[in-house]
């Protein structure tokens, strides 16, 4: 019975405690790699867009509103014009003057003019709607030259949102959105002081609006001037403190693509602008090089008035 044999012999190896090698057998195979899944991307970021300020509320008042030296010299003025707190009879007044010099090279205004002009701005009326600008009164004394080239500009904004990015927009754009009217003052009434005080109403046929289109005003300079009450641009137009585009008003000299012996394009960069109070007393323009001076004593606009000291 030899086929019995290998039987026998196996289980006696396993009665004697031996054990089956099996390091010579190959390694069982490796599992399949599972296979690769793509991360879920993550959500796209919810984008809230940035609300638009409230424009700042117009605050009226009654009481005067003081301007100092300090405030005057850090106003830019057109190329050699100047602007100081004088005494007339002990009293602070405003003093401005305009020599009579060779034409300036252009670049000191955005439409590149060259002669001098005084610019003097006011706070306190940013945000004033403009059908509520009632009345402007100024006590006004000529010194040197007359009173004639004596004027006012307001920077008007048509939606009053002062939403106007200058780093995107040109000064085309920024002319539509914002406009810029005059008054030039007619005959004054003279008082015991000695300064001509000149007066007008929104109802008066005093206005003028610089550009197109006019939006119910007369055009600049060439007229005929119509009453404020005329305008068209919509009720919610306010004066603001901002940038306007005009050519007449002075040039951002800190932007180097805004530096030019030359007048700017109207795809110039709106930041070429320089940014102006909202109520502005001027003596000169942009082109005139005669020598003037006046002094003025007062400016009130609606219910505030402007005193010096």
């Amino acid at each position: 019975m030899t086929n019995k044999l290998p039987l026998l012999t196996l289980w006696a190896a396993v009665a004697l405690g031996g054990c089956i090698d099996n390091t010579g057998l190959p390694p069982p195979p490796a599992p399949a790699p599972a296979p690769a899944v793509a991360p879920t991307p993550a959500p796209a970021p919810v984008v809230i867009p940035a609300p638009v300020p409230a424009p700042a509320p117009y605050v009226p008042g009654t009481g005067s509103l003081p301007v100092a030296q300090a405030a005057l010299s850090a106003m830019p003025q057109g190329n050699s014009a100047t602007v100081t707190v004088a005494l007339d009879a002990g009293q602070p007044v405003l003093q401005m003057t305009t020599p009579a010099t060779t034409a300036f090279t252009p670049g000191n205004f955005v439409g590149g003019g060259t002669g001098n002009k005084v610019i003097v701005g006011f706070d306190g009326f940013d945000g004033l709607k403009l059908s509520d600008m009632a009345s402007v009164e100024v006590d006004m004394k000529p010194i040197v030259g007359g009173a004639s080239n004596f004027y006012m500009n307001f920077l008007v904004d048509l939606d009053c949102v002062k939403d106007e990015d200058a780093s995107v927009l040109t000064l085309a754009d920024i002319r539509v959105r914002r406009r810029v009217l005059v008054w030039i003052p007619g005959a004054g009434v003279l008082q015991p002081d000695g300064y001509t005080r000149y007066s007008v109403a929104s109802t008066d046929s005093a206005w003028l609006i610089v550009g197109t289109p006019a939006l119910g005003m007369g055009v600049n300079p060439t007229g005929p001037a119509t009453p404020l009450t005329n305008w068209t641009g919509g009720a919610a137009s306010c004066l603001v403190d901002g940038i306007s585009g005009d050519g007449g008003l002075p040039r951002n000299l800190t932007v180097p693509a805004c530096v030019t012996n030359a007048g700017l394009p109207a795809t110039a960069s709106a930041q070429c602008s320089l940014p102006n109070k909202a109520a502005l007393l001027i003596l000169g323009d942009s082109v005139t090089l005669v020598s003037k001076q006046v002094q003025v004593k007062r400016l009130k606009i609606k219910d505030r008035e402007i005193t010096f000291q």
